[in-house]
């Protein structure tokens, strides 16, 4: 036996493997499946693109809606031949579960444009507006208005200062207009400067958008996964029932020989009773194989997302040219590189040690620097009011302030540190345990295949043996040493040898794709190149 080490993205199935990428459109043929398939590749294309806008701009979503198609109903009840890389190209494109990860990428890119936003210069326009009628007893009464129209501008420096500019547009009766400007500017010197500081809620998402792509990554290789598995398990339990149906026809043969043998002379009357209870056996086997048929059958066509009225056809065998045993020292690398898990543990501590020196700085006392200038008026005293009361500089108030906070047995900020160090050494004692179990994982996954691939090996053995066996038996009868029960049984022997044979290859090719799934590495494997995972 001769196997090959090698890195498991050098494997090769039969399946073809495919692209999904941007550029070119899905063919027609994969909706084959449908009534109209160029209507249905426009319909799922048009939602793509929709998808994709609201995920480059998630403001998109303030007048438009996305729209993701489900697969539609088939009316026609013809098998449907359907191949893995068909499978999993229409789980891309109807799987509930895909479809919600892609979804919540347009709420996580909109996360990280709020945090982007904090340091963005913010304004906004205040306005009030009064009107008062007051009665006086036997005198009469009057009737004043006001008005205030307030614009204001804020920034946020990643230093920690706040810069502020309103100006109070003051209208009242009478054709009063009396504007105030206000700007002031405060920078803290202790207790919440610097970019460390300030900026640890953006670095946070800048990093959660970074793992928010691995998610959405890891949640279409797990589907995929999936699909690939309930594909296979279609054609093991197609397989099955197969070979069910097949013991059952030669049982039902050698019943007949028997009865032949009966009526001559041959065999005791109730030479065909054990014959007739193994018939018996196996129709209930063959109806148990139906069952476990159409079970497979709904539970591929529930993971891809199709209709489940839909028939399936999908090949009797996977064919396997060479087995390929994953390097265990190069998988491990791959998976500390890659695993979603394990890097997502990775950035919790990277955001524990910022949340640690933000608790940190919150222990310093409060020393702010700060400075405001006021130009203006707010009465019209003269009647020489209006905007010149702002630039001719007759009414300019400017100040300047410090202001010195020293905390005295805070123990609320002392939590807070506190809080921060506990957490960051569990979550660094959770990372070594996340890489421990990970490299467990990955060691298990590889000797389950080398155990697997032993296996396939003896079937494969097995299958030659019990062929050699029924063409022996086949000889002995024509030359009249072996009765038909005795081929008959190596017949049998030779069946569930091949039954074995394709389990052990199923059982094998599943153990791969689940490597590949803990490595992270499907979506390289398969060629898939997620548009929305940028």
């Amino acid at each position: 036996m001769k196997w090959r080490v090698n890195v498991l993205l050098a494997i090769v199935f039969t399946q073809p493997v495919f692209s999904a990428t941007l550029v070119s459109a899905p063919a027609t043929s994969l909706y084959a499946f449908t009534n109209a398939p160029k209507e249905e590749a426009d319909r799922v294309a048009d939602a793509e693109a929709r998808l994709q806008q609201a995920i480059i701009n998630p403001e998109y979503l303030l007048h438009h809606w996305v729209e993701l198609p489900t697969a539609p109903e088939v009316r026609h009840k013809k098998p449907q031949r359907l191949t893995l890389r068909e499978a999993i190209l229409l789980a891309l494109r109807y799987n509930p579960n895909i479809q919600n990860a892609e979804l919540d990428r347009i709420i996580q890119r909109y996360q990280l444009r709020l945090a982007h936003n904090e340091f963005e210069l913010q304004y906004a326009l205040a306005g009030s507006a009064v009107a008062q009628r007051t009665h006086f007893s036997g005198v009469g009464s009057t009737n004043n208005s006001s008005a205030l129209a307030t614009p204001e501008f804020s920034l946020k420096t990643k230093t920690g200062g706040q810069l502020s500019l309103d100006l109070d547009n003051n209208v009242s009766n009478y054709n009063s207009y009396t504007p105030v400007l206000n700007f002031s500017f405060t920078q803290p010197l202790l207790r919440g400067f610097g970019r460390e500081v300030n900026e640890s809620n953006l670095r946070n998402a800048i990093d959660n958008e970074w793992l928010n792509k691995l998610n959405l990554q890891q949640a279409t290789i797990d589907q995929i996964t999936q699909v690939i598995i309930a594909y296979r398990a279609l054609i093991l339990s197609g397989n099955n029932l197969e070979n069910q149906r097949l013991q059952l026809k030669e049982a039902r043969k050698t019943y007949k020989i028997n009865e032949k043998k009966i009526a001559a002379g041959q065999l005791e009357p109730t030479g065909n009773i054990q014959q007739s209870y193994q018939i018996e056996s196996l129709k209930l086997m063959v109806e148990q194989a139906e069952n476990d048929f159409k079970t497979a059958a709904q539970d591929l066509l529930q993971t891809i997302g199709l209709d489940p009225q839909m028939r399936l056809s999908v090949p009797s065998d996977v064919a396997l040219d060479q087995l390929i045993i994953p390097d265990l020292k190069g998988s491990i690398e791959v998976a500390l590189n890659h695993n979603a898990q394990y890097l997502a543990q990775k950035m919790l501590v990277r955001a524990d040690e910022r949340a640690y020196k933000v608790a940190k700085n919150q222990q310093l006392w409060q020393l702010d620097v700060g400075a405001n200038v006021q130009s203006g008026r707010v009465s019209d005293v003269d009647g020489n009011g209006g905007l010149r009361n702002i630039y001719n500089g007759h009414n300019l108030t400017e100040s300047a302030q410090v202001t010195l906070t020293i905390p005295i047995n805070d123990i609320g900020r002392r939590n807070q540190l506190i809080t921060a160090k506990v957490a960051l050494e569990k979550d660094r004692l959770n990372l070594i345990a996340v890489k421990r179990a990970l490299e467990t994982n990955v060691t298990n996954i590889v000797n389950n295949i080398k155990s697997l691939a032993k296996r396939y090996e003896l079937a494969k053995k097995q299958v030659r043996l019990a062929a050699q066996s029924y063409e022996l038996e086949k000889k002995k009868l024509a030359a009249g040493i072996a009765t038909a029960l005795d081929v008959n049984n190596t017949q049998n022997q030779l069946i569930q040898a091949q039954a074995n044979l394709i389990s052990a290859k199923i059982a094998y090719l599943n153990q791969l794709s689940a490597l590949q799934r803990l490595l992270g590495t499907t979506l390289d494997y398969w060629q898939i190149n997620l548009r929305y995972g940028k």
